[in-house]
């Protein structure tokens, strides 16, 4: 198994903006100030981790790296007092560094952090309402909802009830308002669902107000509900796409067209064996070569992967069946989350950042255990020391580059005792 390191070796700056001279850290650690690109010093190995104003983040880390932490520093020199996270500094390690991850997560403010759910109410009767929406209702400490077709369903909840609708020439709150209810709600550390009618990311809004949250390290998932357009298309028996007379739709917003022309967004499926086709024609059809394009693998399935690039660049990329393109200026905000596999029975009750899959709920999909592959994910989540027990049985060793999140004291001390000192991190019960 892999030990703590001692000492680490951690970069604490760089010419521009050096931190305070002060320790940071309770463990030996060798303190690094580099010049240059900081990132590539972990990517050269040169380094274990990074320690930088949480500021001089890019929009987008290179796709193995992490924020291990994130700490509160109010005496950072030359940071924009503007920046979302100017009074932050941020941890970056190896995202495989499972290790590392446990040795910072003490000083992760991040931990006192709840999650956001922006989730779509469906377009229509409450009939329309998913069971992943459904589940997550149930299990919320509050809903922040609009003015949904069917009110009536929110009767269903326990979860504390803010209304934020907004209708025109009545706002009960504008958007910067609501983006603010949510980040203050998700800091009390708790289940926050931000209820819209139709699909969030359907002219809801959903973009903004995750990205106000993303933006200040809040943990943000979306829940597809069922779109106006679909609901209205069914109701009226009216293909959207049909062989031989539509091969495609297209959505557009009266207030946009109102406003002048904007940017679409295209997508385009089953192009797995079209991607040549796909850029040929794109290009042909003048839109910049350097258009964003996201590569969405088996979409909504656990082993779902997304490849990022460009009109210019797509069909270098080799990708099976199915394969959804998203392309656009929208398809630049993706942001890989972790994945965490939960082996207890609450998953909608679990905290910790990125997207929670439930090992019962899997197991129930796969033909059996042997199908489930745990490279896909980068931590693990036990509720009980039985659960250890049962795990380990199915599935024998576990990768160090797993965290291993153990919800209790004594199955922290049963996964130790099986020898996984370095990569488990003890949780409260609502992390």
């Amino acid at each position: 198994m892999v030990s703590n390191p001692d000492p680490v070796h951690v970069v604490i700056g760089h010419s521009k903006h050096p931190l305070p001279d002060r320790a940071l850290f309770s463990f030996p650690c060798v303190l690094m100030l580099l010049e240059g690109n900081p990132f590539q010093a972990i990517l050269d190995g040169k380094v274990d981790a990074l320690v930088i104003p949480a500021a001089d983040l890019p929009d987008r880390l290179p796709a193995s790296l992490d924020v291990a932490a994130l700490l509160t520093d109010t005496i950072l020199p030359d940071v924009d007092a503007t920046h979302p996270l100017h009074d932050k500094i941020a941890i970056v390690v190896q995202k495989d560094r499972a290790d590392l991850k446990v040795l910072f997560a003490p000083l992760d403010i991040r931990q006192t952090y709840g999650k956001v759910y922006l989730t779509g109410a469906g377009a229509g009767g409450r009939d329309y309402l998913t069971i992943r929406a459904d589940a997550l209702l149930r299990n919320a400490d509050v809903i922040f909802y609009d003015d949904l077709i069917d009110t009536g369903l929110l009767d269903f909840y326990t979860a504390e009830k803010i209304f934020v609708g907004k209708r025109k020439g009545r706002h009960h709150a504008d958007q910067d308002a609501i983006n603010q209810q949510l980040y203050h709600a998700a800091l009390k550390k708790q289940v926050v669902v931000r209820l819209k009618g139709g699909d969030p990311l359907i002219f809801g809004r959903g973009g903004e107000e995750m990205a106000y949250l993303q933006n200040r390290q809040i943990d943000v998932e979306i829940v597809a509900g069922v779109s106006a357009v679909q609901s209205a298309a069914a109701s009226a028996g009216i293909p959207l796409t049909l062989r031989a007379v539509s091969g495609g739709v297209t959505l557009l917003s009266a207030h946009n067209a109102l406003a002048g022309a904007t940017h679409l967004t295209l997508v385009y499926y089953m192009c797995a064996s079209r991607l040549n086709e796909l850029q040929s024609t794109l290009t042909a059809e003048g839109i910049d070569s350097q258009m964003p394009v996201a590569l969405i693998y088996k979409a909504g399935f656990v082993d779902e992967s997304v490849t990022l690039t460009t009109i210019a660049s797509m069909h270098l990329q080799e990708h099976h069946s199915p394969l959804l393109a998203i392309i656009g200026r929208t398809a630049s905000l993706f942001r890989r989350r972790p994945k965490i596999l939960y082996t207890g029975t609450e998953p909608n009750r679990c905290l910790l950042p990125g997207k929670i899959i439930s090992l019962i709920s899997l197991k129930n999909q796969a033909n059996s255990y042997n199908d489930i592959n745990l490279s896909l994910f980068s931590g693990i989540a036990f509720t009980t020391p039985e659960e250890v027990d049962s795990f380990l049985e199915i599935f024998g060793q576990i990768s160090s580059h797993l965290v291993l999140y153990a919800y209790s004291k004594a199955t922290a001390e049963n996964l130790r005792a099986h020898g996984y000192q370095a990569t488990v991190q003890e949780l409260d019960l609502q992390s």
